[in-house]
């Protein structure tokens, strides 16, 4: 490969990893009790760059199908990554998601879509 398109090759990564800012990804576990419909999300956001524009507290949660009974505070667990603690409730079908949202002054509007199934 020449020195060009190895070039051209790194720019063009380089300019997709501008679209995806940060990484949403969450754990879920069942609450303790019985509370069959309720469910435990741990919710991670890791910046991507460190000198992220966007404030952790302006994360933005919407809740389809489900409902947000508790909701903690973000806390730091690493320079770049934060997780927050929620507990959901599943309505009847079972199934539910919430979007995270992120407004980059740079990149735009990060949507994130994390699925809820009760199996």
């Amino acid at each position: 490969m020449n020195m060009k398109k190895l070039f051209l090759l790194v720019i063009l990564l380089a300019g997709f990893a501008q679209l995806f800012p940060c990484d949403v990804y969450m754990e879920t576990d069942a609450v303790a009790g019985n509370a069959k419909n309720k469910v435990q999300v741990k919710l991670f956001v890791e910046f991507i760059h460190k000198r992220c524009p966007v404030k952790i507290e302006e994360t933005r949660l919407d809740a389809k199908n489900v409902m947000i009974e508790k909701q903690g505070q973000w806390k730091k667990i690493d320079a770049c990554l934060y997780e927050k603690d929620l507990v959901v409730a599943l309505n009847k079908k079972g199934q539910g998601e919430i979007r995270v949202l992120r407004e980059c002054p740079k990149t735009g509007l990060q949507e994130e879509v994390l699925g809820i199934v009760r199996i």
